[in-house]
């Protein structure tokens, strides 16, 4: 009898409702499983396989899960029932405690044994955690001096904050992974309908080698090595701060006496391949008992051309797949992309596009929230730092919208605008108490007739915004905010969140 690596010593479940507990047993066998003075009766099936729903359950912060069939018996200590999220995406979602800016402050005071957290391997085939030493990751960790640096730093600051408001354990499942496209995290056949250009990339990247013999490979390459056995070279030169060109080549040129870079933009990757994650780590998940999802990612989308058209398909079928496989409508926090222009090789070439879809889906999914990170991105580095102030605005949106509480957790928008000659008036909801700029320049806003850019003056009201410019004269004119690649909004709520990108013609 063996039990979903999951189900741990030091686990945190989700209170309030029904959660799966499953594992393997002998086929036909008749299980047990014990909680908070309750025993669910379970049977394995032909296969060997059992599920079993125990709850609901009321929130503690120590005890014990207990797992009986014959004989042979399962005791699971300091187990802890609470809150859960599954924190989602590529890169920015698995940026670890380690490289975040306030690390070093935070590691001094984070002892809080009931703040959990759990990364699920990042595995895209067969035998890659036989390949590498996989035996650091796939863990139940608490807040600790030990062990905050494997913690994803959206997700802790994020917990953190939900500990404090809630006053009751709060767990992470990490479920990321850098550099990820939505092609990886949906269903194959969703995948190769949604996302052709991305299937196309991954596939013109093989040079004609089939999946399994791409895998065959890959225990070969350190790049393949995702068990933080130690600390990988590359996310500790780049995560931790923004090297210049000078500092990437020396990088780079040291490290390609161990990795060959020649190739690196036409790298076959596993984990590129279309619906490969959602079947090595999503389904291999699912249904543990979660809240929510957080979710930041998009970066790698933009990386194919014509993928970020599709971005809001995207990502309506990974929530709608993820739902479905979790047998409930979880809601979605979504971290819009920041301002960015290029980091190593990457250039932002569609985010604008990203960020629409990304507003689109939260406008059309009452289940999906939309997280502004506006004022947060780094014009050259696609890792902002500051992953604090990301997480505790995740935190606000689920206090909000999953607890009730009557808090300004959303950012400003645009509602409505009206012209007058060379006046424009904007209105917002989400404004709270009033709008701010903090000093005398509005960041990320211009207004244009034809392709000419003209100057302006503001002031503010309320939820209003007021743009005077007397050169507009009677013709049309476009207002575009936050519609590059790159800027840092300072437009902000009363609750000090940043106003998301807007576009209006009049």
């Amino acid at each position: 009898m063996k039990l979903s690596p999951l189900f741990s010593n030091h686990m945190i479940l989700q209170r309030g409702k029904p959660v799966p507990i499953w594992g393997e047993a002998a086929p036909g066998a008749e299980l047990s499983v014990s909680i908070q003075g309750t025993t669910y009766p379970a049977r394995a099936d032909e296969s060997g396989r059992w599920c079993v729903p125990v709850g609901p359950l009321d929130a503690q912060e120590s005890g014990t899960l207990e797992i009986t069939a014959g004989s042979e018996r399962l005791v699971l200590r300091d187990v802890a029932v609470g809150e859960v999220y599954l924190a989602g995406g590529q890169s920015n979602m698995e940026f670890l405690m380690r490289y975040e800016q306030h690390f070093d402050a935070e590691r001094e005071r984070c002892f809080d044994p009931q703040l959990r957290f759990y990364d699920v391997p990042e595995i895209a085939y067969d035998g890659q955690d036989r390949d590498f030493d996989y035996s650091r990751v796939g863990l139940w960790r608490s807040a600790s001096q030990e062990d905050l640096d494997y913690f994803s730093a959206p997700g802790y600051y994020c917990a953190k904050r939900l500990r404090r408001e809630l006053g009751v354990p709060v767990g992470i499942i990490g479920l990321n992974w850098g550099g990820t496209r939505t092609s990886a995290w949906m269903r194959e056949d969703h995948a190769r309908a949604i996302c052709p250009e991305q299937v196309a990339d991954f596939e013109a990247r093989l040079k004609g080698k089939s999946f399994e013999e791409l895998a065959a490979e890959a225990g070969k390459s350190p790049l393949n090595d995702r068990g933080y056995s130690s600390w990988d070279p590359f996310s500790e030169f780049i995560m931790a701060g923004t090297p210049g060109p000078e500092e990437i080549g020396a990088f780079f040129a040291k490290m390609g006496a161990m990795i060959d870079l020649s190739n690196i933009a036409e790298f076959a990757d596993p984990k590129m391949a279309p619906g490969i994650l959602y079947e090595y780590m999503v389904k291999k998940t699912a249904p543990f008992g979660v809240k929510g999802v957080l979710w930041y990612q998009g970066e790698s989308d933009d990386e194919v051309e014509g993928s970020a058209a599709h971005y809001a398909q995207s990502l309506q079928t990974l929530i709608a797949d993820w739902r479905a496989l979790w047998g409930e409508a979880l809601p979605f926090f979504v971290v819009q992309l920041p301002g960015f222009r290029s980091w190593l090789a990457v250039v932002g070439r569609d985010y604008p596009l990203i960020r629409q879809a990304q507003q689109e889906v939260a406008d059309t999914d009452e289940n999906v929230f939309l997280c502004s990170i506006s004022d947060l991105g780094q014009e050259l580095d696609i890792h902002p730092k500051n992953k604090k102030d990301v997480g505790e605005r995740l935190a606000l949106l689920a206090l909000r919208h999953l607890y009730g509480r009557d808090i300004l957790a959303d950012p400003p928008r645009l509602l409505s605008w009206e012209r007058l000659g060379g006046r424009l008036v904007l209105r917002f909801a989400n404004a709270g108490e009033g709008l701010a700029v903090p000093g005398e320049t509005l960041n990320a806003l211009e207004i244009r007739a034809g392709g000419t850019l003209l100057p302006y003056g503001f002031k503010l009201s309320g939820d209003s915004l007021e743009l005077c410019t007397e050169s507009a004269g009677e013709g049309p004119l476009t207002v575009s905010f936050a519609k590059e690649n790159w800027y840092l909004v300072n437009l902000y709520n009363s609750a000090g969140l940043p106003a998301i990108p807007f576009e209006i013609h009049c």
